[in-house]
């Protein structure tokens, strides 16, 4: 049946790509070790110098000593401090955006009440985590969803105390009815800073740099940039806001290279030998041949500064996007994707070229001009899509590479992409951002041939995984 045809190779194909995911787990391992190892190895470092001024060695101690640099490279081996152990736990800091309530004078009377000496001395023992829980919202505030067990343990407090001591156990009682059974989102409240820490189980042979990082990569945590102009910022934070405009970049370029690239090749191998075929070739070899450091500036004099055709740079364009002016993003990226591109497309079209050459001189092609068939259909239904298969594959490491950043192109055009942060972050020896990008980069490196190889399946039907 065909459902349960199409079915069965739904199923393969998804199979096929949880097992290429889980295969790439080594090699995206590998890399980060080799990245990591690597760029530590650039003479220099993130705090050796600030502007032009060089620091002592006093404050590049310091400095590595707050952002973990003192520790051992990859492994903390035993015998490196007298404490070590291979598990234990750990208080890790947590920070936390919450909106607390503005508490009423009274209810935080009540709560120092019962945080004085005394009444500590005799609670001690028997209500140590209620005690140790007010103390904590004294601190740092109670949010809405906290205040019925807070309200909870302020009353078990009372019960206790209203033999010893009556005074605070009515105080309590008075700062009970305060929030019993009051309707908590109609209150006011204000935004702070929570800091707490959170109980994590560590092992001190991987309390080492590359252990450290590694951990924290797990959990999406690229750690602080070392960078003189970003030290401190995270380093997540840092790519979300350049990889956007990196991406929006790349993807219009790898469009438009497919656009023009693909036909220029279909023209070529038709044409072949022919005038028409000669220019799309010297159109491929230009496009191969002059780098973008020199198409970019020749394009901006031309169409930006003689003709006014287009903007000749707006960074703030690429930062606000096309929901913001439409019409100005597209002129201001017209050009940085059209030198983009023609690279790109040279490489499309002379590929496509000799791939179809090939395909048109196979048996089945000159069966179906035999049976009659139009060299339209012959060309575009028969040969084009066996054709694409070598085209389909440099699509993948072309498209990663494009959408973490072209660094040329960025910078030529000011664009404030990936690109230009990452060799930034080279000759400040920004140790985070760097592996940050490279693990980026790899991602999408195997993202992308992963989909490559579904695409096969499209355009070859006989590939089944």
């Amino acid at each position: 049946m065909p459902f349960v045809r199409s079915l069965h190779g739904l199923t393969g194909i998804v199979s096929y790509i949880v097992r290429r995911i889980l295969a790439s787990l080594p090699v995206l391992f590998m890399i980060v070790l080799v990245s990591f190892l690597m760029i530590r190895a650039i003479p220099g470092g993130p705090f050796v110098a600030s502007g032009q001024r060089a620091q002592t060695k006093e404050v590049i101690a310091a400095m590595k000593k707050y952002y973990g640099l003192d520790r051992p490279l990859i492994l903390n081996l035993p015998g490196s401090s007298p404490d070590w152990s291979l598990l234990h736990y750990v208080d890790e800091p947590i920070t936390e955006r919450v909106e607390i309530l503005t508490l009423l004078p009274d209810f935080r009377a009540a709560l120092k009440a019962v945080m004085d000496e005394p009444q500590r001395t005799q609670l001690k023992g028997q209500f140590d985590s209620q005690l140790q829980r007010i103390t904590f919202h004294l601190e740092q505030g109670v949010q809405p969803t906290e205040m019925p067990a807070l309200l909870s343990d302020l009353a078990a407090i009372r019960d206790q105390l209203k033999t010893t001591n009556p005074d605070v156990a009515a105080q309590l009682d008075a700062a009970i009815t305060l929030y019993k059974g009051v309707n908590l989102s109609s209150q006011s409240l204000t935004p702070t800073i929570r800091a707490t820490t959170r109980s994590v189980l560590y092992s001190d042979l991987f309390q080492s740099q590359f252990g450290n990082y590694l951990f924290n990569l797990l959990r999406l945590d690229f750690g602080p940039s070392l960078g003189v102009t970003s030290r401190g910022r995270p380093v997540g934070e840092i790519i979300a806001s350049k990889l956007p405009i990196s991406i929006a970049l790349g993807v219009m370029a790898v469009f438009t290279s497919i656009v023009i690239g693909i036909p220029l090749g279909v023209l070529a191998a038709v044409h072949h030998n022919h005038p028409v075929d000669h220019a799309a070739m010297f159109f491929a070899v230009v496009g191969r041949a002059v780098p973008n450091i020199v198409i970019g500036p020749v394009l901006i004099i031309i169409f930006a500064v003689q003709l006014k055709l287009f903007p000749v740079v707006d960074p703030y364009a690429w930062i606000a996007g096309p929901q913001s002016n439409p019409g100005h993003y597209f002129s201001t990226a017209f050009l940085p994707v059209v030198t983009l591109a023609m690279g790109m497309a040279a490489g499309i079209a002379r590929l496509t070229r000799a791939s179809l050459l090939q395909v048109l001189n196979q048996d089945y092609i000159r069966t179906a001009r035999a049976k009659g068939l139009t060299e339209r259909t012959v060309i575009y239904g028969h040969g084009l899509r066996n054709s694409l298969i070598p085209v389909v594959t440099i699509l993948g490491p072309l498209l990663a590479a494009v959408l973490t950043g072209t660094f040329v192109v960025e910078l030529v055009f000011a664009i404030p992409g990936l690109g230009d942060t990452f060799v930034t972050s080279v000759t400040t020896r920004d140790y985070n951002l760097l592996v940050g990008v490279t693990v980026l980069y790899s991602v999408f490196l195997v993202g992308a041939n992963i989909l490559v190889d579904v695409l096969y399946t499209w355009l070859d039907p006989r590939i089944r995984y």
